[in-house]
């Protein structure tokens, strides 16, 4: 009796743990985790009536779909949302140019949401001479609050920064000629110049600044963030491999 009454413990000790196992590995899917997305980045990612709309939004929410988690897109100011993703009162907060500072701030996944290229922009009148990075010293560069431009630029003490609240009022300031340059993702310039007709013919690219991948950042001590990091890598596969993603970009060109 006594083995039998081991090997019968044994078996539901053995049952209890593999039941725990369960309920951990499945814990992700089971509960809503709230993510922030930027709302002033449209088209990639912006606030429309107070929720978020854009291409990001729905490669996030389909990346995740593909694994089974539910996620809630809260959107924020792009400065606010990343405060709260390092603080871990969020999941995470989207769209970020990962860069010595922030590197170590937070947590990353293997895949990018996308790529996309900040160009130098002039006002219309400007000479056509390309203009570089290294050219910018001495001049006023508009740049957005909170936005990451790349190591060689974000680390440079010597350049003159004008902040503004948004890539629109950057821009409007360069037309305006109170910045020298401005520096915006060119998918962002299409789509203010589409809905600002008073900024049509005002600016123009003369150079490009950097093309970088853009991430999620994750927060550091939410809780099951690891697991979260892996759902995500393991949904991206699946969509960019399926064509989901490509469907989505298709739709926001």
């Amino acid at each position: 009796m006594k083995l039998t009454a081991t090997a019968l413990c044994l078996a539901l000790l053995s049952a209890l743990a593999a039941d725990v196992h369960a309920e951990t590995t499945a814990l992700p899917q089971a509960k809503v985790v709230r993510i922030g997305a930027e709302d002033d980045w449209y088209p990639y990612s912006a606030g429309r009536d107070g929720k978020p709309v854009g291409m990001v939004p729905e490669i996030v929410q389909a990346a995740f779909a593909a694994e089974g988690v539910k996620v809630e897109l809260v959107s924020l100011p792009y400065s606010r949302c990343m405060k709260l993703a390092e603080s871990s009162l969020l999941l995470g907060c989207f769209d970020t140019l990962r860069n010595a500072t922030l590197e170590h701030k937070y947590l990353w996944a293997k895949h990018p949401l996308l790529r996309a290229r900040i160009d130098i922009y002039a006002r219309a009148d400007a000479p056509d001479t390309p203009v570089h990075l290294e050219d910018l010293h001495g001049k006023r560069i508009g740049v957005t609050n909170g936005y990451e431009y790349g190591a060689p630029f974000d680390s440079d003490a010597s350049m003159t920064r004008d902040i503004a609240d948004s890539d629109l009022f950057a821009l409007r300031k360069l037309a305006a000629g109170r910045v020298d340059y401005a520096l915006v993702y060119t998918r962002i310039v299409s789509a203010t110049l589409r809905e600002h007709a008073d900024l049509q013919g005002k600016v123009k690219s003369v150079g490009t600044l950097i093309e970088p991948d853009i991430y999620i950042s994750f927060g550091t001590k939410y809780a099951d963030v690891q697991q979260y990091i892996e759902l995500f890598d393991a949904g991206m596969a699946k969509i960019l491999k399926d064509g989901e993603y490509s469907k989505i970009e298709a739709r926001w060109r």
